[in-house]
């Protein structure tokens, strides 16, 4: 047999000495590791940078700008302040993101949230607000609150993407017919039942836009499949221009929006209806709490979804970061609160060969099309701007994976997945998710909460192992080194196998309460890995009664981690100085 190689495990010791000894500080060099996606040794490289990221990011821009547009006006503000704040939120990402695959944009979740303050204070709020929300989050990202999302099951963010694109499916169906009732500075014309709005488009709006945005659709379909790589979006976006220009209409992007262009306006300390005084300021603060967890949930679950479908890795910390100081500058030049928006995996782009240009990229594309000549941009015919949307919203959801997980007889998932779309058109998309995490929460915590131990009793002759799920004796052969030497009576070893916590405890008390009663109780802590302060807590309690009972009590397979963590509670740390020679480390376990 060829010899294996050697695996050194590190002790306890070595660990400390590892945790104690002092970092050392990142030098300039390596400080700047964060920018190296923008390094440009020479024009070749330059151009190299540019020719991979150009396709995307110009994409990008004509895709989302009339969210951009949607956003500002539906905010209380207007169109103006969403396309400028795209841009800001853009740039910024360029310079800071911590992923490929993704691009900032006014929030679109927090619309209704933003429309309420500017009701209340008018629009000199909004940026008070974003420096606000821009703060918290830097201050959630020092807590490592973003993590959270680590934990979040794959069918949750798939409902979410399949639920956000029927939203917008439905909230840009007025686009297809040439009218504008849901996307106006005008206002926003409420339909009870989405019935009752498609047979209102279909009774008044134009059936020609109709055909001509699914002829538009059907033409970046198809180039889709015959070549994927191809800018088709461009193509109809020049045609949508020239068209616009020759046969000008009023069914166009300005006769919703007006005229539109980048502005910044630094914070106002003034105005109308809104003076920051103390009591202002306390209620902004109070205010931008819901503002900050909407753009935390769904900043993470685009980077998270982004990750899932590219395979592009993310560094959600400094994708945190990144979030916080794009909202903080936006709310400085007069802009709104903004986050991430997944992007490339729709447009069918090789991830792996784009970088943070792409975004830089989109930002100038912004302030080219909209900024320097909106006045043209803006008189894009509504088919073709329906009909690109089409295209983005059919091929947001990953319908490959839903197809996988109905060939693996999955279709369970695919019911939550529909469940949590459904959610997400009727009651919202941050609502969605944080109801379908919950779920997925209790199905964890109902899988986890079995509590895995083994147990021994002398019971009978010799020491019988209990099997805790059918209640059968099993004798133990080996020689235990749980039980201490010189021990008279009977005993009971309860030895915890893997994590104690919150989940688990109450599993491992149930168990213990239906042992029989023996004079000693040995409670081995050999094989947990890790427990946490409930568990600690919950597990002095039941150990205080027994002492009462006149049981003694022993804990052994201590080492001096466990020993500083239990001591942190009153009865551990009592039972532990009164008597220490009930329990042993697990470096004095006795020898067989």
């Amino acid at each position: 047999m060829s010899e294996q190689p050697l695996i050194e495990i590190p002790t306890l010791k070595q660990n400390d000495k590892q945790q104690s000894a002092p970092k050392d500080k990142p030098s300039k060099i390596q400080k700047q590791s964060s920018f190296d996606h923008l390094s440009v040794h020479s024009v070749k490289s330059g151009l190299t940078y540019i020719r991979d990221s150009w396709k995307s990011g110009m994409a990008q821009a004509i895709l989302n700008m009339p969210f951009h547009l949607t956003i500002g006006s539906s905010s209380g503000c207007n169109a103006s302040v969403g396309v400028t704040t795209a841009f800001i939120a853009a740039l910024t990402n360029g310079f800071f993101s911590g992923s490929n695959h993704s691009i900032y944009m006014p929030s679109w979740v927090v619309i209704g949230l933003n429309y309420q303050l500017v009701k209340t204070y008018g629009v000199e709020v909004m940026p008070w607000i974003t420096i606000i929300v821009g703060i918290y989050i830097y201050i959630a990202g020092l807590l490592k609150w973003h993590h959270l999302s680590d934990f979040i099951p794959v069918y949750v963010i798939e409902g979410f993407l399949l639920g956000i694109s029927s939203l917008f499916f439905f909230s840009y169906s007025d686009y297809m017919f040439g009218l504008t009732d849901n996307h106006s500075n005008r206002g926003v014309e409420l339909y009870s039942t989405y019935y009752d709005m498609f047979k209102s488009f279909s009774e008044r709006g134009d059936l020609n836009y109709f055909i001509g945005a699914w002829t538009v659709f059907l033409f970046l379909q198809l180039g889709r499949i015959l070549f994927r790589q191809f800018p088709w979006i461009l193509i109809t976006t020049l045609t949508g221009l020239t068209l616009g220009i020759i046969y000008p209409t009023e069914k166009c992007l300005q006769s919703a929006y007006g005229e539109v262009t980048i502005y910044f306006n630094f914070i106002e300390f003034d105005g109308p209806k809104f003076h920051p005084d103390f009591q202002v300021v306390s209620h902004l603060l109070i205010e931008a709490i819901p503002i900050t967890l909407f753009i935390l949930i769904q900043n993470q679950f685009c980077a998270r979804a982004g990750q899932s479908l590219s395979g592009v890795k993310c560094n959600y910390d400094q994708e945190i970061q990144c979030v916080s100081t794009a909202n903080i500058l936006s709310g400085i030049f007069g802009g709104l609160p903004c986050c991430a928006s997944s992007r490339m995996y729709i447009l069918d782009i090789k991830l792996r060969k784009t970088n943070q240009w792409s975004s830089i990229l989109n930002a100038l594309s912004i302030l080219f099309f909209y900024g320097v000549f909106s006045k043209f941009f803006m008189k894009i015919p509504f088919y073709i701007i329906s009909g690109q949307l089409l295209y983005m919203i059919i091929n947001i959801p990953p319908w490959h994976y839903y197809v996988n997980l109905y060939k693996t007889q999955r279709k369970l998932i695919l019911f939550y997945i529909f469940c949590i779309a459904w959610l997400c058109v009727n009651y919202g998309a941050i609502q969605s998710t944080l109801i379908g995490s919950m779920h997925a929460l209790i199905m964890f915590a109902q899988k986890m909460s079995q509590p895995s131990a083994e147990v021994m009793t002398n019971q009978k002759e010799g020491v019988y192992q209990i099997n805790l799920r059918d209640s059968n004796l099993h004798e133990f052969e080996e020689e235990c080194n749980d039980i201490p030497a010189n021990i008279d009576g009977t005993y009971t070893v309860y030895r915890f196998n893997g994590a104690l916590n919150y989940i688990n405890i109450k599993g491992h008390i149930d168990q213990i309460k239906e042992l029989a009663k023996t004079d000693i109780f040995i409670i081995s802590f050999r094989y947990v890995c890790v427990f946490d302060f409930q568990a600690v807590d919950s597990l002095a309690i039941i150990i205080d009664n027994m002492r009462k009972n006149s049981t003694q009590v022993y804990i052994t397979g201590l080492h001096p981690g466990m020993l500083e963590q239990l001591s942190e509670n009153q009865i551990f740390r009592e039972y532990f100085s009164c008597e220490s020679h009930m329990f042993h480390h697990i470096d004095k376990s006795p020898s067989k």
